[in-house]
Formats: structure tokens, C-alpha cells, sequence
């Protein structure tokens, strides 16, 4: 179900309905089905969490903004389950309504430690009996998943993240809300932005929800006032990727920097990604070309696989993410996996990016786990590289190939295989000549090909740390004859 469809689903005679949403948007879902319920189904809705001490009834105030009104004839004893209670509230409210329930999905979760099964047994039963009432419940929250015994009732839609011309669209409509309010406040607002310039900014963006955005803006503009007003202009594109930087860090995935080193050596994985660079453009897409899914880079430590992964998004010219898996594991049952899904689906809002997934057998190997998270997060991430189509180019490196699941190693789930093993005489020239320059050093070729040839079994780390020894030998000559 589309969340488009949500009224028209809740106006066909079926009771309860779930919608998926982050966090930070779940006011801006609430506003949308207060409004939408009051137009298609000519109904007041009501807001109740836990967090609540009473049913709340939501209104659209006179400037747009949502207010919670609280149902004086809401009285819950002190000692009712509130969860139970406001069911029977539900049941017995005489008239229509859409009641928005927050957060009681790990209650109903399939794997919740938190499950009940008297909760879940009153929501079937609510499901039948308001079936031929004007009485409707939307559960509301994020990461929900239902237990099997409701999947089959519960109709389930996902939020979204805003696409470029959503946010675009909601930047130039949100700069014309602050210019209203700092003119009612006698302050000076200015906008210097070109179309392009906005059109920069919600690319930038990619990846946080609306609120987010609407946060990012309100915070600016009180970071810029000054007595000779505010202005926003093309400065503010560097801010929102710091402001995305951090909120996506705290969700394990770290927006990469461009590659400051080329690799050397690794002709064929150069030459093949060289092919496929033009795949990611917009004239490849008008074409309907299938864009690449990714590459796995396995090989011992040292080999420069880091290197790689950050200049297969230079070659590509695509911004480059890097999702730590282990550090979106969770203590509680579904929390991983809901992370995992999470941080997945901010990555292809941004996309087309390069997804890069470093040392991924840690995480999918399964050995010692006794609870099923690997094989939960495997499915997640193979699901993901078969169904997504937005343009995520995963690039995941392993230390050993051996421990990595049977069907992420399959044929079709990559693109190609690569082993980046320890570089060759030719190769470890080409790394040291590259490092050597980094320091300002120029070594003759043939002095070159004797250190290359005397340095066999050397990794790529191990031969930058050659080249800045040297280095710092030939600083300390210097200083010595001055």
C-alpha cells in the first residue's frame, strides 16, 4: 500500500491501517491525515502514545499549524493499562473518528520481547468489530513490524524520504515562510539563490526528511542574524551537507571524502569501471541502460582496498557513503535489522552514490551468532541490491572471502569479483612513485625498479610507509647540511 492510498484503503470498510514514517516526520504524517480525514472522510482525528495522559483530538489552526486539543470525556482510572483502555475507548466512542496511535507496534511485533499477546488479541478483535463502523485506527511509528497472526490484516506503507523536487519545492516554499515572519518582526530577510543554486541545495539535502530541512533553515537564520538583517544565499549548500553529515553519522553511515590518493596498479578494475562510468548519467538513464549493482574487493590487509573504494567514486564522479554495520547493531530484538533498513533507505534517497560496505564479512558472517541478526541483516542487504534501481553502486571489501555467506558470493549479486592481492614489481613501482610524489621526492626509474624489486611481498600500506620514511630521511639530510 502506497501512503496515497491510505484514506481510500481506511474508507473501504478495513479498520486499521500502519504507516511506517521517521521519526522526525511523524507531526508532518499526523497534519497531512488531519487534513485528508476531515476532506475524504468528513471525520475528526484523534492522537494517543504513551506519552500522552490523555486522547488528544488534532486540529489545523488558523496559520496551518497542527494543535493537540485534549478530550475532556478521556478518563482513564489510575490503575487501567492505558494501552487496553484507550482500545476500549475506541470500541465504545459513539461517532466517527481516525484514531493515530503512536508507537505500540512493539507490542504487536513479530520477535518483540516487548510482545503481548492480549494486546494483539484486542487488536484483531477491534479490527472485526469496527469493520462496519465510521471508527478507524492508524498505528503510527518507525522500524513496525507486525507479528504473522496481523500481517494478513493490517494493511502496511512506508514513508518515503522526500525526493530532489519535493525538497526543492519545500525549501522555496519554507524561504517565503521566514520572509513573512521576519517581516512581521521588522527584520530584513534576503534570498540570493539562482534556480540552479536551489536546485544544489535539495541534491544536498538528499537523504533527510522534510522537518529536518525546515530545522536546518530555522537554525540558520538565527545563526545569521545581524543587525543588518538575514541573508541566504549559495553559502548555506556547504551547511546543510555539514548538518546531513551529522545527523546520518549517528545512523552508522559516514559521508565519505573524494580520494586525495589514486591507486596504483589494479588495471583491470580500472578499466572496467572506466567502462561503466557513463552508465550513472542522465543520458544513460533516458536510454533505460541497467546501471551497475557493485563489486566485491577481497584480499588480505594492506592491499589498498580502502584506497580503491574511495577512488571507484572519484572514476564513477558519485558521492561516497560508507555504512558501518557493526555499529548499527542494537541490544533489543529488530533493532538491527530496522537500522540496517533505515540507513539502506536513506542511501537510496541520496543516490546515484557509491555505497561503500567496508570489511562486510564481521558483520555477515554469522559466526557466533545464535540469534539469526546475520542472516535477518543479509536479507535485508541482498533484497536491497536486487530490488533497488535508484543507482547505489555498492562496493564491499572483505579481508577473507571465505567467511562471507554462499549467496552474497553467487554470481549476480555483484557485478564482478575483484582480489586485490599484493602488488607486483611492475605495481609496487606505480604505488611508490605515487607516494614519492605526495612527499615531493623524484627518484630516477631504474632506482625505482631496484626498490620494487626489492621489496617483493610488500603490501601497499606497508610500501606508503616505505615512501614516507624515506621521506623523512631526506628531511633530515637536508637539515643536517644547512
Amino acid at each position: 500500500m502506497k501512503l496515497s492510498n491510505l484514506l481510500s484503503t481506511l474508507d473501504s470498510q478495513i479498520p486499521i491501517a500502519a504507516v511506517d514514517v521517521l521519526s522526525p516526520d511523524e507531526a508532518t504524517i499526523i497534519q497531512w491525515l488531519t487534513t485528508e480525514a476531515k476532506e475524504k472522510l468528513n471525520s475528526p482525528v484523534f492522537f494517543w502514545n504513551l506519552g500522552v495522559s490523555t486522547l488528544e483530538q488534532c486540529l489545523i489552526a488558523a496559520d496551518g499549524g497542527l494543535v493537540f486539543k485534549p478530550v475532556p470525556e478521556y478518563k482513564r482510572p489510575p490503575h487501567a493499562d492505558p494501552i487496553l483502555f484507550v482500545f476500549d475507548y475506541i470500541n465504545n466512542f459513539d461517532g466517527a473518528g481516525v484514531f493515530i496511535l503512536g508507537d505500540i507496534h512493539p507490542f504487536l511485533g513479530k520477535n518483540s520481547p516487548h510482545m503481548s499477546w492480549e494486546i494483539l488479541t484486542r487488536v484483531k478483535n477491534l479490527y472485526h468489530r469496527l469493520k462496519p463502523t465510521e471508527k478507524r485506527i492508524v498505528l503510527l511509528g518507525q522500524n513496525i513490524e507486525l507479528h504473522e497472526t496481523l500481517v494478513r490484516l493490517i494493511p502496511w506503507c512506508e514513508v518515503p524520504l522526500p525526493s530532489i523536487d519535493q525538497i526543492q519545492d519545500h525549501f522555496e516554499s519554507y524561504l517565503v515562510f521566514l520572509e513573512e515572519s521576519a517581516t512581521e518582526q521588522d527584520v530584513t530577510f534576503q534570498v540570493s539563490l539562482s534556480y540552479e543554486e536551489k536546485e544544489t541545495f535539495a541534491r544536498a539535502a538528499l537523504g533527510l526528511t522534510l522537518e529536518e530541512v525546515s530545522d536546518f533553515l530555522r537554525l540558520t537564520v538565527k545563526e545569521r542574524l545581524s543587525n543588518a538583517g538575514i541573508l541566504i544565499d549559495a553559502t548555506v549548500t556547504p551547511l546543510i551537507v555539514e548538518y546531513k553529515t551529522r545527523l546520518l553519522a549517528q545512523m552508522g553511515i559516514e559521508l565519505g571524502k573524494p580520494a586525495t590518493i589514486p591507486f596504483g596498479g589494479l588495471d583491470l578494475l580500472r578499466e572496467w569501471l572506466m567502462r561503466r562510468r557513463r552508465l550513472f548519467t542522465q543520458e544513460a538513464r533516458k536510454l533505460h541502460l541497467p546501471q551497475p549493482k557493485g563489486v566485491l574487493l577481497a584480499g588480505p590487509p594492506g592491499t589498498g582496498k580502502s584506497i580503491c573504494a574511495k577512488n571507484i567514486a572519484t572514476i564513477l564522479n558519485l558521492p561516497l557513503l560508507q555504512l558501518d554495520i557493526a555499529s548499527l547493531l542494537g541490544s533489543l530484538v529488530g533493532e538491527s535489522e530496522g537500522n540496517v533498513r533505515r540507513a539502506l533507505k536513506t542511501t537510496e534517497a541520496i543516490a546515484p552514490c557509491v555505497l561503500w560496505v567496508d570489511e562486510i564479512e564481521k558483520a555477515l558472517s554469522g559466526i557466533g551468532d545464535t540469534s539469526g541478526v546475520s542472516q535477518r541483516i543479509l536479507g535485508n542487504l541482498l533484497t536491497f541490491m536486487s530490488e533497488c534501481t535508484a543507482g547505489v553502486f555498492v562496493v564491499a571489501t572483505c579481508n577473507d572471502p571465505s567467511a562471507l555467506p554462499s549467496e552474497l558470493k553467487r554470481k549476480g549479486r555483484f557485478d564482478e569479483n575483484f582480489f586485490v592481492d599484493l602488488p607486483t614489481e611492475p605495481e609496487r613501482c606505480q604505488i611508490l612513485k605515487i607516494h614519492l610524489k605526495r612527499f615531493g621526492i623524484v627518484v630516477e626509474s631504474e632506482y625505482l625498479e631496484a626498490i620494487a624489486a626489492n621489496t617483493a611481498k610488500f603490501s601497499g600500506a606497508e610500501l606508503e610507509t616505505l615512501a614516507s620514511e624515506a621521506a623523512l630521511l631526506a628531511l633530515m639530510r637536508i637539515d643536517r647540511s644547512r
